[in-house]
């Protein structure tokens, strides 16, 4: 269904993998995690490995797995002629530990059962099955987790949802680099899709998340790209040693501008001594 370099690619960009770890610290099926105890469970093995202060943190930090996950969707619905069914109960999460440049636990998916779904290729007719796949995959794959995470953490429902904009990342990756014309064009539409017309009903909110204007923040390292301010806050400050990012929506304005002129003093000492 998808070469070894497509798989290696969704299993570094979207932790999306085919095979199970080799050693992962904690293994649960996905449609367990609906429930509040293999939630709690699990939450009570991540959050002390990723050095939460509170239940939120896991909470924020699985969100940000859950975000990658459901991109691999959108990813498969317009770059491939065939997608895998995204039905919960062919899922399981793994609490791993990845060693590399930057060592770091996470949770990541595993696909048990792939299951081919073929993606229509006249695009009205993709248009249809789009709507349809994406409606299904956050009405019975990641709200009942996102749901199941704010009863076992108190974590608010809205700021767990507000970050799924994040997937804003995802796309203008994906669209920067495609070279196919047809491609390209397939992925901003969904774009769109996705930040303009989506039901709200499939997140069982009031709004659809995706629909979220950033706020553009000084890039004090490249003025000609600015950075956007995060839709909500990950809680990284909530951790030992943590603190509130640039990017963070907490972050009173004054104390981010005095972050800013610290970093630009730094750039400019360093390059004053070569």
């Amino acid at each position: 269904m998808f070469s070894p370099e497509e798989r290696q690619l969704m299993n570094h960009q979207f932790g999306l993998s085919f095979e199970p770890h080799s050693s992962p610290i904690a293994t649960f099926k996905l449609t367990d995690l609906f429930e509040d105890a293999p939630m709690q469970q699990l939450i009570d093995v991540y959050n002390p490995l990723i050095k939460g202060l509170e239940p939120s943190v896991g909470a924020m930090y699985f969100t940000s797995s859950i975000i990658m996950f459901s991109a691999a969707l959108h990813y498969m619905v317009a770059k491939h002629p065939q997608a895998i069914d995204f039905a919960p109960e062919r899922f399981s999460a793994e609490v791993v530990f990845i060693d590399g440049q930057y060592s770091y636990y996470t949770v990541r998916f595993r696909v048990d059962e792939a299951v081919s779904v073929d993606i229509h290729q006249q695009e009205e007719h993709r248009i249809e099955q789009r709507n349809e796949l994406l409606a299904s995959l956050y009405a019975k794959t990641i709200r009942p987790m996102i749901e199941s995470l704010h009863r076992v953490t108190g974590t608010p429902l809205v700021q767990m949802w507000g970050s799924f904009p994040r997937i804003t990342y995802t796309y203008e990756h994906l669209i920067a680099q495609e070279q196919d014309e047809v491609s390209r064009k397939r992925l901003e539409d969904d774009y769109s899709y996705i930040k303009e017309e989506m039901p709200a009903d499939a997140f069982g909110m009031k709004r659809n998340p995706y629909k979220h204007k950033y706020t553009l923040l000084d890039n004090p390292y490249n003025p000609d790209e600015p950075y956007k301010m995060k839709p909500t806050c990950c809680m990284f400050y909530r951790t030992e040693e943590g603190y509130y990012c640039y990017t963070c929506p907490r972050l009173k304005p004054k104390d981010r501008e005095e972050r800013r002129q610290k970093i630009l003093a730094d750039l400019a000492l360093k390059q004053a001594n070569g």
